[in-house]
């Protein structure tokens, strides 16, 4: 199994160079599946959010795609309150945006994305109880032996050393309570920074790179999980400079909490 995991794309200041790089390689390599963690759009500008949703559509694998915080009517109070994700789902149309479950996998989508907040950043994210619930629900309908995966815009658990802080509310919680469900692995965006970690000896959460011009301390970048045993997820980060894909890292996870798996976690690390 291999799958690609793409966010930030911020078409409005999307890198049209990694953007053709990211592409093409997903012509080449043909993944089982794209999936894309947010932020598509700039400012949730509906001609944004079309031309991000076209360019999904055409590339050459499935997608499966949930929002970020700027894929609403980023400057918009109005539509924020009355109509805030009408233009994404309008975007998304084609796209795969609710749970998807084969033989290789199980993929949960959780909105962490509000149109407003009482709190003064509403970028940041929050999960609730109920959204927790469902998902976990959710994980449960998974065909034994597929891999579990949950996809959020923001990190449940933010990395120490990404390049932006924050909190995501119910964040902790809900991860403990989705692991608790079943859920393997964490893929997510809004960083703009490559990571991947373990959480426990039962998962493993991945944020990705962007494929904008808003870059944070790297190039652009994405990130391509493979699962090359039952026990094993492989994650490769690659960056594109100068419109070129290069490989950057590649890592071996092994997880308690995957079938047929009876020895303690442990990683493995390439650069």
């Amino acid at each position: 199994m291999q799958l690609v995991h793409l966010t930030d794309l911020h078409f409005g200041c999307e890198d049209k160079a990694a953007l053709h790089a990211a592409k093409k390689y997903i012509a080449e390599t043909k993944p089982d599946a794209v999936i894309v963690t947010g932020d598509i759009s700039k400012d949730g500008l509906e001609s944004e959010l079309m031309a991000a949703g076209d360019w999904m559509r055409g590339l050459e694998a499935p997608v499966m795609l949930t929002p970020g915080n700027h894929d609403v009517p980023y400057y918009e109070m109005l539509g924020r309150l009355l109509y805030p994700w009408d233009r994404f789902e309008r975007a998304a149309v084609g796209i795969q945006t609710e749970a998807w479950h084969t033989p290789l996998w199980s993929i949960v989508p959780i909105n962490t994305a509000r149109a407003w907040q009482f709190r003064f950043n509403w970028a940041q994210g929050e999960i609730s109880r109920g959204q927790t619930a469902i998902a976990g629900a959710e994980l449960q309908r998974a065909q034994e032996g597929a891999l579990r995966i949950v996809i959020t815009h923001h990190p449940l658990d933010w990395p120490n050393d990404a390049p932006i802080k924050g909190l995501t509310r119910g964040g902790l919680r809900g991860l403990e309570k989705l692991i608790d469900s079943g859920a393997e692995l964490f893929l997510s965006g809004h960083l703009h920074f490559a990571s991947a970690r373990l959480v426990g000896t039962r998962a493993l959460s991945v944020t990705s790179g962007t494929l904008s011009q808003r870059v944070r301390h790297e190039p652009c970048a994405f990130s391509v999980i493979r699962r090359p045993e039952p026990q094993v997820i492989e994650t490769e980060v690659i960056h594109i400079v100068q419109g070129v894909c290069q490989s950057a890292s590649t890592r071996r996870f092994t997880l308690a909490g995957l079938p047929h798996l009876d020895q303690p976690a442990e990683i493995h690390a390439q650069v």
